[in-house]
């Protein structure tokens, strides 16, 4: 007699099937929102086009929120997508001004103030809503 519904692969558990579909949905929203953020940053910037980024990643990092590679490349954590929408601006914001000035000097500060303000208070936020 043959045995029906056996198989060499194990099954995924419920709950690794139910985390992975989750991770699917935030990494696909993403891939929406962040877009559509990056735009509406960039329109902060006195010549929006300088600063905008040649490339862009979502990636789920340990350690960072984003970051701008020397090449112009913009990386953004995919946990982003789940902060408050002025937090994901400030994120994105910070990574921008880093196209002008690449280190956490006096003058890339003068540009984050210029352009967002309120940014030490999005930061703020940022930190108390993904602790």
């Amino acid at each position: 007699m043959r045995r029906c519904g056996t198989s060499s692969t194990r099954a995924s558990k419920p709950s690794e099937v139910t985390r992975e579909l989750v991770e699917a949905w935030y990494r696909d929203r993403a891939h929406i929102k962040f877009p559509e953020r990056i735009e509406l940053c960039l329109g902060l910037f006195p010549d929006p086009e300088a600063f905008r980024p040649k490339g862009f990643i979502v990636r789920q990092t340990r350690q960072r929120w984003g970051s701008m590679s020397p090449a112009g490349r913009l990386l953004l954590n995919r946990r982003l997508v789940q902060a408050p929408v002025d937090a994901i601006d400030y994120v994105i914001t910070h990574e921008l001004c880093h196209v002008a000035e690449p280190h956490h000097g006096a003058k890339f500060f003068e540009l984050l103030y210029k352009v967002m303000p309120d940014w030490e208070r999005r930061k703020q936020r940022l930190e108390r809503a993904m602790a």
